[in-house]
């Protein structure tokens, strides 16, 4: 009987993901992630997240291949979170915070995104691959370009921080890999931009890197000095 029971589980997901579709799914108030992780340790990321934020969790349905979690904020709202296979090594992720609150959702998001160890986009040693050049031109435009840079590559922006003399802005790939654009003030006509993807080095996140300079210049129509 018990096995009866463990085989139907998969069915019963798909009839919950079918009655919710337009709940979940990507509906205005969702937030959708994809991570290049498997399904049981994106689930997990997502139960640990839950539980980091104080949520009282109050239903856990899932198999191998996912499944939908829901608990409740101290004032009773539901979050949902679904997590769904795509393939042995990609998994998506959906998560709807009633009444829809979209930034809950992508705090949430990111939450698991840093369980699975893909926190911000760093340079340096033990940071991700990284490239750079200056540019003779103000803060406020190099920000607008970054912007345009991010979008055009299908980058989807989490934050951004702008002081006087330095301003950032980060992102996530399609596979919820971290970017990060930085700039620097050099002087009044010139600044540092550092593009920087992921947190380890690889020659996917070489590549990336590269693309996200080539953009950039191809949008400013100037090219970067290595000085």
């Amino acid at each position: 009987m018990k096995r009866l029971l463990w085989t139907g589980i998969p069915a019963l997901l798909l009839l919950a993901a079918a009655c919710r579709s337009n709940d979940l799914g990507s509906g205005a108030n969702t937030v959708d992630r994809e991570f290049a992780k498997p399904a049981p340790e994106v689930w997990k990321a997502s139960v640990k997240s839950v539980e980091a934020m104080d949520l009282k969790v109050s239903s856990d349905l899932h198999d191998r291949f996912g499944g939908e979690l829901v608990a409740n904020r101290a004032s009773g709202e539901e979050v949902r979170v679904w997590v769904r296979s795509l393939d042995q090594k990609r998994s998506q992720v959906s998560v709807r915070v009633e009444p829809g609150d979209r930034p809950l959702a992508h705090l949430l998001q990111e939450r698991i995104a840093e369980k699975l160890g893909l926190g911000e986009a760093r340079s340096g040693l033990l940071g991700g691959n990284s490239t750079e050049g200056c540019y003779p031109m103000d803060l406020g435009t190099a920000m607008t370009t970054a912007r345009r840079t991010l979008r055009s590559l299908q980058v989807t922006i989490t934050d951004h921080e702008s002081h006087a003399e330095w301003a950032k802005i980060d992102g996530r790939m399609q596979d919820s890999t971290p970017v990060r654009i930085r700039i620097d003030k050099v002087d009044e006509e010139k600044l540092n931009v550092t593009f920087i993807a992921g947190n380890e080095k690889s020659e996917d996140n070489k590549a990336f890197a590269t693309r996200m300079k080539e953009e950039f210049e191809t949008l400013t129509h100037v090219k970067g000095s290595s000085d």
